[in-house]
């Protein structure tokens, strides 16, 4: 048995595959790309993001030393007169994927 395509059939083809590749890898074209910055914010303003109420002396003791915040927070020990920076566009996900391994109610040293 012989197929006999035409130059309609290959564009219908490579608009199928063009379709798959760009819906499994999140593609954008070239001439729509959109430049994303990462959006830092200060303590306060992270632990109201937090799916769980935490003070931010708890969150400053327990979270932010993580080993997978290590790029994303600046000035965490820096001293007083200097604010703790917090990558949100990459803390806050990493929080959602892991909130289930959090101990949320440890309790501050006293």
């Amino acid at each position: 048995m012989e197929a006999r395509l035409d130059e309609r059939d290959y564009q219908m083809i490579t608009d199928r595959v063009l379709q798959q590749i760009e819906k499994k890898y999140a593609l954008v074209p070239k001439g729509q790309q959109v430049q994303q910055f990462d959006e830092w914010v200060g303590i306060k303003a992270f632990t109201n993001k937090l799916p769980v109420g935490k003070d931010k002396e708890w969150v400053r003791l327990f979270i932010l030393p993580l080993p997978a915040f290590k790029n994303w927070v600046i000035n965490l020990n820096a001293g007083q007169g200097r604010p703790v920076r917090i990558n949100l566009t990459k803390a806050l996900p990493w929080i959602m994927d892991h909130k289930d391994e959090i101990d949320w109610n440890r309790s501050l040293p006293r």
